[in-house]
């Protein structure tokens, strides 16, 4: 079964001020517990004299962590990976940044604050879905690449990604699984078909 998930689309960086603190989100898609680490490190370097670097991250359903770095016990991290939650994200890293300002937020306050930033930079970020895509690599001649084109125009989920004109054609064809087996069924016929690889794509939702 190929796996079907929501992430972001691009990494962003937003800032926002409330009573005189600043906090600045950043988010970036991962794919794994080091690259979170990793990227939560060079956020907490790159704003290295602020006052707090808080960050959530979550990978899968049992991959995920949260930090309040500093700031009083669930205000901080656990309203970030909230977010996370409520947009039903996976393979995401989000670290706010808070430069005090001078007037205490309070517990409700903290709470709010890291919640609007983590909720604003993801929005920004662009949420997408990913999909991995069956890469086959088919050669054929002329006449059937025609008969080719024309069946498929009738089907989803498919699209050439590279063509090469010789004395045959040759093509890689990118398709999801739910539409494989006809695609497939339909190339076997007209040529000669090779699996190559899978590669994942995202497409904003």
């Amino acid at each position: 079964m190929i796996e079907i998930y929501y992430s972001i689309l691009k990494p962003v960086e937003v800032s926002i001020k409330i009573k005189r603190s600043e906090f600045i989100g950043n988010i970036k898609k991962v794919n794994s517990e080091e690259e979170a680490k990793a990227f939560i490190k060079e956020i907490s370097s790159k704003y290295k004299n602020a006052t707090h670097n808080c960050w959530a991250y979550k990978i899968s359903e049992n991959k995920f962590n949260y930090s309040d770095d500093g700031e009083p016990s669930g205000t901080a991290g656990k309203p970030i990976f909230g977010k996370i939650e409520k947009f039903n994200l996976s393979n995401v890293a989000i670290v706010v940044t808070r430069y005090f300002g001078g007037v205490k937020l309070g517990v409700r306050g903290l709470i709010d604050a890291y919640s609007e930033t983590a909720e604003k930079v993801i929005v920004e970020s662009k949420i997408a879905k990913y999909i991995d895509l069956k890469i086959y690599n088919v050669i054929t001649d002329y006449s059937k690449y025609a008969e080719i084109e024309r069946l498929l125009k009738r089907l989803n989920g498919w699209k050439i990604i590279n063509n090469t004109f010789t004395d045959k054609v040759s093509f890689e064809i990118a398709i999801e699984e739910e539409y494989e087996k006809d695609i497939v069924s339909i190339l076997s016929q007209k040529g000669e078909i090779n699996y190559l690889r899978i590669e994942e794509v995202g497409k904003e939702v």
